[in-house]
């Protein structure tokens, strides 16, 4: 097994198909166990009043567009008539230049003062190190503050490999900003270091600010305690899988807090396509969660 695993790691995300197939192989072994499956991956309930809101408008400062791997000019052009969390995915799989520590944690964090918005962020799996981790899926303890939080022993590995430095400086950025609005977005393996990055927060802010956005693109599951949720502490949430990415099946024995599904019904034979679903959260229908 080793043997096959090691034989499918590689940073070409032309590999990305062939190695879901082997990690959604691997991780269904652990199928022994419903105990930490949670009944909170149902949809989100609005909130009262919340359908009387206008949808949120999604602009970049110069600094994020700064942060990508193409010009303004092509991004704004191949956004046009994007909604906003397909644009917010669009920006997010375009972003290169991530602050990079630990093993392979790869982060930013982004003042906003144009829209008056703290953001951080955190990038898809794009290593060797970051697959490796991955694997590791049995439960561990990962202490955030005075708070213990169970989690995979991979992304535990991760998250604790950055000292604390992401949480240290968006939280220093909320501090010098208290008015603006506090936002955690993430993709894939991302998407379980912005959810543990939420629930360090909550810890460190003692539950006392709420977090105004918290959205994952190609989520992952990766909570073992099945009776806390982010939810309560979160204006919105959001995190979106697509049937037909098999990476965000994984791992079957742990938990999100809301599923909120887009695009297409399984299909076994478009399945067999994840790496084409996994990476293109641009193109679904996102006004049911709009």
């Amino acid at each position: 097994m080793i043997l096959i695993l090691k034989k499918h790691f590689s940073t070409d995300k032309k590999a990305y198909s062939s190695k879901y197939k082997i990690l959604l192989s691997f991780l269904l072994l652990s199928l022994f166990s419903g105990f930490f499956v949670s009944c909170a991956s149902s949809p989100v309930a609005k909130k009262e009043g919340a359908s009387l809101e206008e949808p949120e408008e999604f602009k970049l400062s110069e600094y994020q567009y700064s942060l990508l791997n193409i010009p303004q000019e092509e991004f704004d052009k191949k956004t046009e008539g994007m909604s906003a969390e397909q644009k917010k995915f669009y920006a997010i799989k375009r972003t290169r230049y991530y602050d990079v520590i630990g093993e392979d944690l790869d982060y930013k964090v982004i003042v906003n003062d144009q829209q008056k918005e703290i953001i951080i962020q955190y990038e898809e799996s794009d290593s060797d190190e970051d697959w490796h981790n991955n694997y590791l899926f049995w439960p561990w303890p990962l202490k955030l503050d005075n708070r213990v939080i169970w989690t995979s022993y991979g992304y535990a590995k991760i998250y604790k490999s950055g000292k604390n430095l992401p949480i240290d400086q968006f939280y220093q950025a909320f501090m010098e900003h208290p008015d603006y609005k506090v936002k955690i977005w993430g993709w894939s393996l991302g998407s379980a270091m912005a959810k543990i990055t939420a629930r360090h927060f909550i810890i460190r802010t003692k539950g006392k600010q709420e977090i105004d956005e918290l959205t994952t693109f190609g989520d992952v599951k990766c909570w073992y305690n099945p009776f806390y949720s982010s939810k309560k502490h979160c204006k919105k949430i959001r995190e979106y899988v697509t049937p037909n990415d098999l990476i965000s099946w994984c791992i079957p024995i742990c938990r999100r807090d809301v599923k909120c599904k887009v695009g297409e019904k399984y299909n076994p034979k478009k399945a067999k396509a994840s790496e084409e679903y996994h990476t293109s959260y641009e193109k679904y229908d996102y006004s049911k969660w709009e």
